[in-house]
């Protein structure tokens, strides 16, 4: 713990990020939905209870870009007695007369990211987790009561200055941005008391920086055993923020300096943090992979010493049909270090992009997405990169957006169309509704919404969850339902009538003729004796 006076700088995040969801990160996902009618100190023990801590107080593992961060201020000037990386319930324990500075990490400070959006009326009701894990973060009595500067960063920091409820939230400076040059010194002036200006642009696109030079490897472990191995996509979509960015690549060299630190600090398992594992080391304009260069890459992580399992955050599609062999070998690596199962069966997993099936929205929004092919081949693509993977015990988590900027009803029915051919491999599938995120060429376009949906693009929806519960049911129930009453109940109520149900949610959100309709639709009827579902 810290002394009565507290710690000079305290880095934190709100509970939904210090948290490693029971040692899955996908799982991560649920903190976009609404928390219900549950306290908020149930769902947390629920779902992500608090990263353990050091004997001192200190976190043992921290989101990545806070340990970033703190090595960013370690090697310039500051010490390890300057510094503290904390959960947000132990904040009291270090925040003191001594404390001028609180930085707070933030991935979605006030719901507005693509899960948030979609979900938190949808699963549990009402604001999402992150927010209100967030609002419970900045009116922590310790920021009133010794008034220290509050920083904001991270990947959602824009949300504040989209929303104007920094100033509201108590919060002094908005930082946008992972340039370490700004950071430091935003944090030098709130540490010699100087005032700070309300937004800080530690932009990462300037020409002049050269990011494997100037970004500080961390310090200590980040949750999951974090470690980056590759910067920005350069893929140009225009919904997204990361494939604006040209792509860099950390040295393996480097990369393996992190393993290193990881596995020392207890971590038997490592994330490659990446927008695409499969283009590690791929040079020139068509995106065409580097077989050798993530392999070595990939063997080198798996062999040493202490490393369990293995999990790549990103990945794409075009690299997996253009080289299938690239798969297999990484597969009988991967295998060896899964981190997930289906069934009692091994698998291999990262997030990946399908988007839409529209050769047009393709072409107008993401050209780049597809190459080395053409938006007219984005079908095949997905298909048979679905097949490679699949054959090689990769089952890939798709994203899919709905509600794109001029998305016709054809768009969506080329998508409906695209996952009939899916239908029979083994995936998982997020349909998104599209979200205008900052710095991307999209972010002043209108988002979706559940309520303005149309009836093809809610079709969409149930069909992609519809997919996901006949795929994943026998894992889910047996592993989540040890009470035979709640899993028949699920089985045999909540499963198959889910479509209905959800249609029947649909028409809640449409008025009351829709309403009744659905309601007509989904509740059995009784006829002679017989339960039945009314004809159309």
């Amino acid at each position: 713990m810290a002394s009565g006076s507290g710690v000079k700088i305290v880095l934190t995040a709100s509970s939904t990020e210090m948290s490693d969801f029971f040692n899955s990160p996908f799982m991560a996902f649920v903190a976009g939905f609404g928390k219900g009618p549950f306290p908020l100190g149930l769902v947390r023990k629920t779902l992500y209870p608090p990263v353990e801590r050091m004997a001192n107080g200190r976190v043992r593992f921290a989101p990545y870009g806070l340990r970033k961060v703190e090595a960013m201020l370690l090697e310039n000037g500051f010490t390890e007695k300057d510094v503290a990386i904390v959960h947000p319930d132990d904040l009291e324990d270090f925040i003191g007369l001594e404390t001028r500075v609180v930085g707070i990490s933030s991935m979605d400070p006030t719901g507005m990211g693509y899960v948030s959006k979609t979900y938190s009326s949808i699963i549990g009701g009402g604001e999402p987790m992150n927010a209100l894990e967030f609002q419970k973060l900045v009116t922590n009595p310790s920021f009133k009561k010794f008034k220290p500067k509050i920083i904001v960063g991270g990947f959602g920091a824009w949300q504040l200055d989209r929303k104007h409820v920094a100033e509201s939230l108590g919060v002094d400076c908005v930082l946008l941005g992972g340039r370490p040059e700004p950071i430091v010194e935003i944090f030098r002036k709130a540490v010699n008391g100087e005032a700070l200006p309300r937004i800080v642009h530690a932009d990462e696109s300037i020409s002049n920086w050269d990011y494997n030079a100037m970004m500080p490897l961390t310090k200590h472990a980040g949750i999951h055993g974090a470690v980056e191995i590759s910067k920005g996509c350069g893929r140009n979509c225009q919904f997204c923020t990361p494939t604006m960015q040209h792509k860099i690549d950390v040295p393996i060299e480097k990369i393996m300096k992190e393993v290193a630190l990881s596995t020392a600090e207890g971590s038997d398992h490592i994330t490659l943090v990446t927008e695409d594992l499969f283009l590690y080391g791929a040079q020139g304009k068509n995106f065409i992979p580097n077989k050798e260069a993530v392999v070595k890459l990939v063997k080198s992580v798996a062999d040493h010493p202490g490393v369990k399992s293995i999990q790549a955050s990103h990945m794409s599609l075009a690299p997996a049909y253009h080289n299938p062999q690239m798969i297999k070998e990484l597969a009988e690596i991967l295998i060896e270090r899964s981190w997930y199962s289906f069934g009692k069966k091994a698998i291999i997993t990262a997030e990946t992009g399908i988007e839409t099936g529209s050769a047009r929205l393709m072409k107008k929004y993401m050209a780049g997405k597809m190459l080395p092919f053409k938006p007219e081949q984005w079908q095949e693509v997905v298909e048979n990169a679905f097949g490679i993977l699949n054959d090689n015990n990769w089952y890939p988590l798709a994203t899919l957006i709905v509600g794109l900027p001029d998305e016709k009803e054809e768009d969506v029915l080329q998508t409906m169309e695209l996952m009939d051919k899916l239908k029979d491999y083994h995936a998982f599938y997020v349909p998104l509704f599209f979200v205008p995120l900052e710095n991307c060429v999209l972010m002043n376009k209108k988002g979706a919404e559940l309520d303005s949906l149309s009836k093809a693009r809610w079709d969409f929806f149930i069909k992609c969850w519809e997919y996901n519960i006949k795929i994943w049911k026998p894992t889910f129930l047996e592993s989540r339902f040890s009470n035979s009453l709640v899993y028949k109940a699920v089985d045999n109520i909540a499963i198959p009538y889910f479509g209905r149900i959800a249609g029947f949610y649909y028409g809640l959100t449409r008025g009351d003729a829709l309403k009744q309709a659905f309601w007509d639709l989904s509740i059995p009827q009784a006829s002679n004796g017989k339960n039945k579902l009314k004809e159309n």
